[in-house]
């Protein structure tokens, strides 16, 4: 039988959202494709009632069966000379049909060069959709797609991993996390690190951005330059894993490897050069939040009008959120 792999990432001891976004997606996948999910987890040195705690949470989000690899190399980011050895070790013993990894800059530091080894195609960014081909007389068959647009947002690349000769590594998009699909209690092995291909190589000094939460997000609102004032406003009236990001964020190292699912770029953002337009799953322009028309390219320009947009957006959340409605 087939198998998928779903790297996951840890932040602070914690299981990140888009890592349990990847192994519910390869639940998905699995079900449609009959494919054993089989999720990574690295980690340095835990107690056994930690390790026993995250794979429970794994397993509950889909997996079949749980990988766990503990050593010092591996307590800190996840970088191709301390990690990449690992996760080349587990494809090479499992020969998936798909490695998936979690929005965020994991999977673009482990990912390329795991497909180089596998030979193996790449995909960053990607959505995965499931097509019912109708084969009459005979049975239906699901065809498994994934798919991310062009730099230009004039096309999309897909992948058919059902008719590809060879396997496919992937980056999802951060999407939401569905309730669970599994049970807390799959089987979990652990598994030995190698040796490091660089035995001197080390960690010197690793700093968490502090806009880290942008890589993460399901949902990012771009806006222009507003005042710190109107953008801490605005924040405490986002739902949870929706954040904003500003022209004083273009230059965040988080904000070039996220991937939300959706992205909404207000008036003042528009042609503001911020790096993440090709990355969204979903782009939405919002020419005016009050429905009065769209702002004129002066009037986006002018001091003050980023933090009108942001009192207008948050407004129309307050309201969604005392009807009820999911804003």
């Amino acid at each position: 039988m087939a198998s998928i792999v779903a790297y996951i990432e840890l932040r602070e001891g914690a299981i990140t959202g888009p890592s349990l976004f990847v192994v519910a997606e390869a639940r998905r996948i699995a079900d449609s494709a009959g494919a054993t999910v089989f999720a990574l987890l690295t980690v340095g040195p835990v107690a056994q009632v930690e390790m026993d705690r995250l794979a429970s949470e794994i397993s509950a989000a889909g997996a079949d069966r749980v990988l766990c690899s503990s050593a010092d190399t591996l307590d800190g980011p996840a970088l191709d000379v301390t990690h990449g050895g690992l996760v080349a070790q587990v494809a090479a013993h499992l020969r998936p049909l798909l490695v998936l990894f979690p929005a965020g800059g994991t999977g673009v530091g482990l990912g390329p060069p795991l497909a180089m080894r596998m030979g193996a195609a790449y995909m960053a960014n990607a959505s995965v959709d499931i097509c019912e081909e109708d084969r009459s007389p005979d049975p239906a068959s699901q065809r498994v797609l994934l798919s991310r647009w062009r730099a230009a947002r004039n096309g999309q690349r897909k992948i058919d991993v059902s008719d590809l000769e060879r396997p496919v590594v992937a980056g999802l998009v951060s999407g939401p996390f569905p309730p669970p699909a599994g049970e807390p209690y799959a089987e979990v092995e652990m598994v030995p690190c190698p040796d490091a291909a660089v035995p001197d190589a080390r960690v010197i000094d690793s700093e968490v951005d502090t806009a880290a939460d942008l890589e993460l997000c399901r949902v990012l609102v771009c806006a222009g330059r507003p005042t710190a004032a109107s953008a801490e406003a605005f924040r405490a009236e986002l739902p949870e894993g929706t954040r904003l990001a500003t022209m004083d964020d273009s230059g965040s190292p988080a904000l070039w490897v996220a991937a939300p699912q959706d992205l909404l770029v207000l008036p003042s953002a528009q042609d503001s050069g911020l790096p993440l337009i090709a990355c969204a799953a979903a782009i939405t322009h919002v020419e005016s939040v009050t429905g009065a028309g769209a702002q004129s390219p002066e009037l986006a320009s002018q001091a003050g009008a980023a933090d009108t947009e942001l009192a207008e957006l948050a407004a129309a959340l307050g309201r969604a959120r005392s009807r009820g409605g999911t804003p």
